[in-house]
C-alpha cells in the first residue's frame, strides 16, 4: 500500500483503487494494515491508498468520509463500494471478492 503524501498523488485513471481513510491513532488501524496486505496479495490488480484524515480533511469532504476507518473502491474513477467501520475478516474478504477474481 502507498500512503498519500500529497493530494496531487491521488490521480483517478482506469482500474480499481482502494482508498483506505484512517488515522493513526485509531485502534484498528494495525488489524486494518493486516487485512488490506492479505487482499493485496490476492488481488494485484487493486491499487491500495491511505490517507490519513488528520492530514487530508478535504479529501475526506469530498469523499463524505464520515466515519473511520473507511474503505472507498473506485473502478474507473467511479465509486463502486464503500465499507464504513471494522468489518470482520471473512466479510472484508467477501467484500473484495465481489469486485475482481484473484490473480494466479
Amino acid at each position: 500500500m502507498n500512503f498519500l503524501l500529497n493530494e496531487e498523488e491521488l490521480a483517478f485513471s482506469n482500474g480499481i483503487k482502494a482508498l483506505y481513510f484512517y488515522a493513526p491513532w485509531m485502534p484498528f488501524h494495525k488489524k486494518m494494515l493486516t487485512m488490506i496486505g492479505k487482499i493485496e496479495e490476492k488481488y494485484k490488480q487493486i491499487q491500495f491508498l491511505g490517507i490519513d484524515t488528520d492530514h487530508f480533511r478535504g479529501l475526506c469532504k469530498r469523499f463524505n468520509v464520515e466515519s473511520i476507518p473507511c474503505i472507498l473502491v473506485l473502478k474507473d474513477g467511479f465509486e463502486v463500494k464503500r465499507i464504513n467501520g471494522v468489518i470482520m475478516t471473512s466479510a472484508f474478504r467477501s467484500f473484495f471478492a465481489d469486485i475482481c477474481t484473484p490473480e494466479s
